[in-house]
């Protein structure tokens, strides 16, 4: 009996998981999607995606499993720079904790680009729901991977479909 309630919860989570609903897939190119950079600088999608293919995730300071994904996102940036892929992290925390999240990208040292969205409007542009949530958006502005959470293991997919993106290039 035990053995299937365990099944019951465990199927009934992956139902709800399933269920989730995202944005419909489209074309972000368009949009004036404008993101406020760290370091005072402001960057839009458009000129990022000129550039080549775009990593996108969204973190917070709280957010252990958001850190950890960072780590290895950093990697990927440095590995596919010279190939014109971006990796950007936007913060999402309030106004009051932007100094730790600086705080915590200088003592880094990290490679790949980091904005701030205190407001949370380019969280709510791109319906985000949890923390990480990753895209990865190609040249045209299509997101053509989306992943939400993070596990150890995630940032071989991620790497697989930015080489992916880069070979049909």
């Amino acid at each position: 009996f035990f053995n299937m309630y365990r099944l019951l919860i465990k199927s009934s989570f992956i139902f709800l998981l399933l269920s989730v609903s995202f944005p419909e897939e489209k074309n972000y190119r368009s949009q004036n999607i404008e993101f406020d950079l760290h370091n005072g600088k402001k960057i839009n999608l458009t000129d990022l995606l000129d550039e080549g293919p775009l990593v996108l995730q969204f973190w917070a300071t709280w957010c252990a499993p958001c850190k950890k994904e960072m780590f290895y996102l950093d990697k990927i940036q440095k590995k596919f720079k010279n190939k014109g892929v971006n990796v950007l992290c936007v913060n999402t925390d309030k106004i009051k904790s932007i100094p730790k999240a600086k705080a915590f990208i200088k003592q880094k040292r990290y490679d790949m680009l980091v904005a701030l969205d205190p407001s949370l409007s380019v969280y709510r542009k791109l319906s985000i729901a949890l923390m990480p949530t990753l895209m990865i958006f190609d040249k045209d502005g299509n997101i053509v991977f989306r992943k939400e959470g993070y596990i150890s293991g995630d940032e071989l997919e991620i790497e697989k479909n930015v080489e992916v993106i880069l070979s049909n290039s």
